[in-house]
């Protein structure tokens, strides 16, 4: 039997689900939006002078205790429990390069993107995963963000890797010291910086004593898993309606 939606809008039950916890509302907004991208994956396009598809890059920015973490844990659990392909937190370069290859997969029925090669970032220790100015994988992942039909990346000893239709998601979280010390000068201002969605908050959203699951959110969470598993199944192009256009023209 082919899954319905049971949100009438995700983000707005991801928000309710994860309402008795610490993270400021802006974290887990951004989360959620991840989620949803890394569902999405390159199988849905939108048509915008060109192809447009759904991939972010976003940092959590704040001080320790900020509960970046806390705000990106849920959306981890969902993501692991539909089956959403995800990177590992701490790996080389040419280990994140042979992973988004390995992530090919066909999209049977989708015009012009039979093929392709989707992988979410989910680190909620960004420099774990960038390590210190390492040049070559913020070059990489300027490349990747364009989504470009194919990528080639020539080892010394292994030759050439061909990546076909390739699409990268990220979401991280960092201290703005170490995001200071990780990224190089000339990455600030353009290059990936430019790239990136900086989500900024200097203290917790509250604290909460006792952060239980009620019975109304582990129905909420089983909502928005069976929504995520939906998402995972479309492909193809998503048509504008005339509410999301009235609502982008008077922005």
């Amino acid at each position: 039997m082919a899954l319905e939606r049971r949100c009438k809008d995700w983000i707005t039950s991801f928000l309710d689900y994860t309402e008795n916890s610490e993270p400021p509302e802006l974290y887990r907004l951004w989360t959620g939006i991840s989620c949803i991208a890394a569902c999405l994956q390159r199988k849905v396009y939108l048509s915008w002078e060109g192809k447009i598809f759904p991939n972010l890059y976003v940092v959590l920015v704040g001080p320790s205790g900020c509960r970046k973490g806390t705000a990106m844990r849920p959306g981890r659990s969902l993501l692991d429990e539909v089956g959403a392909k995800l990177s590992a937190e701490a790996v080389t370069r040419e280990a994140l390069i042979r992973r988004i290859k390995r992530s090919g997969e066909f999209a049977g029925g989708v015009e012009d993107i039979n093929m392709h090669s989707s992988l979410t970032i989910f680190s909620e220790e960004l420099t774990v995963f960038l390590g210190y100015s390492n040049v070559l994988l913020m070059s990489h992942l300027c490349n990747w963000f364009d989504c470009q039909d194919e990528w080639t990346y020539e080892t010394k000893n292994q030759g050439t890797d061909n990546i076909r239709n390739i699409w990268v998601n990220m979401i991280g979280a960092t201290t703005p010291s170490l995001l200071q010390s990780t990224l190089p000068q000339d990455a600030v201002g353009g290059g990936l910086t430019s790239r990136i969605i900086f989500v900024y908050e200097d203290e917790p959203g509250k604290i909460v004593p006792a952060p239980f699951l009620t019975e109304h959110e582990q129905d909420l969470r089983e909502d928005l898993a069976n929504d995520l598993t939906y998402m995972l199944a479309q492909k193809g192009e998503m048509k504008y309606t005339k509410e999301f256009l009235q609502a982008w023209f008077s922005c």
